[in-house]
């Protein structure tokens, strides 16, 4: 061990040591111990440097060096405007210092919180999740549709039972692929059904409830998902004729009543490509010369009584859209703008200009409305009825007929992904006798002798 003690007299604990006794590292680290050559008031320090550097790194806010020569941050204080309570002191250590003993407060509280809540359920935990997703989303929809999936998938099972703290990968794993295979999920249904269990154990995490979300670590073989077949067409879009003949009601529709322009909603739909609640929400002021900007949509109200049970009382119009894409501009064609024009002047003829483009005495139609009529239509023509978000895909499936590059479709769409567009909204829509007209036409060398028209073949042997 001679070489051992000509070392110097302190010792990095992560060093790799090549003894050839092959001495391991816990024996090398007892004998330094023993033999005081490891000054372990120097390793707490450095513990306690890199503690300090990983919660300094991890602080969420700037620390600046004000003009007033103090140094500045903030820390996290629900109870203070904008959720935050300044703090300044004269030396950058003494505010590193203020900080450093926010965040040991906070970790020795939730880990109080971890020891009082061992028993603590899925059930459990869920109303007071359910609470805190309400504060970080204006939609109440969003919130129905969490209850929805918690009553089809969690209510009545055993695993909303268990203690959370109790919860392991392997427990964990098992549920997960139960549900695929008893529900026989799609993968997206089952990241819709997982959310629940996934997003409640990151809050139980960031409360203190559990130490770990174990959740995180589970990954289903997407093999087990079910596949998901592309519709049929005929059910997904409005082919060219069919097109033709629903403009063509609608006008007649509202040459019928020139003071209702619910018919002229569903004709500037097929102009523009909006959701059903985006149409009806647009403010004549939201377009400028053929521009149109969409940042708004009907949305429905829904209330409830015991937070789990959730009822639609009522539809508004909110100043946001369903896209995470957000607000976006459409370009619209001569078409459309005819459409906008009419509307508009109706609307001054009825002393609503100004306000909602759609509008019945200055309030926005709703969206069931424009649904209604364009089933009224389908039926009097007797065409097969497709909803007005069908109406959505036939716009965008048109512009990739037309050979539009799909980034702007994409945006046109208001879609973050061109995967979206393609794999939900790209449908053929010509009829069975135009496809066959489009193969006879890229598929026939007309200039290839043998195919002449006219010519008798006969193949003789040699």
């Amino acid at each position: 061990m001679s070489a051992l003690l000509n070392k110097p007299t302190i010792i990095n604990i992560g060093d790799e040591f090549t003894i050839e006794e092959k001495i391991n590292q816990t024996e090398i680290l007892q004998y330094a111990l023993e033999n005081n050559i490891i000054d372990l008031s120097y390793v707490q320090e450095k513990i306690e440097m890199a503690k300090r550097k990983e919660l300094l790194e991890k602080h969420p806010y700037k620390i600046w060096e004000g003009k007033d020569g103090y140094w500045h941050s903030y820390l996290f204080d629900e109870t203070k405007a904008k959720n935050r309570r300044p703090i300044k002191k004269k030396r950058l250590e003494d505010l590193e210092d203020v900080i450093i003993d926010y965040y040991n407060r906070q970790q020795k509280e939730n880990k109080d919180t971890y020891k009082d809540n061992l028993d603590l359920t899925l059930k459990d935990i869920y109303p007071e999740w359910l609470k805190y997703k309400g504060l970080h989303t204006k939609a109440s929809s969003y919130i129905k549709r969490l209850t929805t999936d918690w009553k089809k998938y969690y209510v009545g099972t055993t695993i909303i039972d268990i203690p959370i703290n109790t919860f392991t990968k392997s427990s964990l794993d098992m549920w997960a692929h139960s549900m695929v295979k008893d529900f026989d999920l799609t993968k997206k249904q089952y990241m819709n059904m997982s959310h629940i269990m996934r997003d409640s154990l990151n809050y139980a995490e960031s409360v203190g409830y559990i130490e770990e979300n174990l959740f995180l670590k589970i990954h289903v073989n997407p093999k087990l998902f079910r596949k998901v077949k592309k519709k049929d067409p005929r059910t997904q879009v409005y082919t060219e004729e069919e097109q033709k003949l629903i403009l063509e009601e609608a006008w007649a529709d509202f040459q019928s009543n020139l003071d209702d322009t619910t018919p002229l909603a569903v004709m500037l739909a097929f102009f523009i490509g909006t959701r059903p609640g985006e149409t009806v929400a647009i403010k004549e002021n939201d377009i400028n010369g053929n521009f149109l900007d969409i940042q708004r949509m009907e949305s429905g109200v829904f209330e409830t009584k015991d937070g789990i049970e959730y009822s639609r009382v009522a539809v508004e119009v909110v100043e946001y859209t369903k896209s995470e894409a957000g607000e976006r501009r459409i370009i619209i064609p001569t078409h459309g703008m005819k459409v906008v024009e009419i509307v508009k002047e109706v609307n001054r003829r009825n002393h609503t200009s100004g306000g909602y483009l759609f509008n019945k005495e200055g309030k926005p139609i709703k969206e069931t409305a424009v649904s209604w009529r364009l089933e009224k239509y389908c039926k009097h023509l007797g065409i097969l009825h497709k909803s007005p978000h069908k109406i959505r895909k036939t716009y965008i499936s048109t512009l990739i007929d037309d050979g539009i590059n799909i980034d702007t479709i994409r945006r046109l769409a208001g879609h973050e992904d061109e995967r979206t567009t393609y794999g939900s909204y790209c449908y053929d829509r010509h009829s069975s006798k135009q496809i066959e007209a489009q193969l006879e036409n890229a598929l026939c060398m007309k200039e290839v002798s043998i195919f002449d028209n006219g010519e008798n073949y006969t193949v003789q042997r040699a």
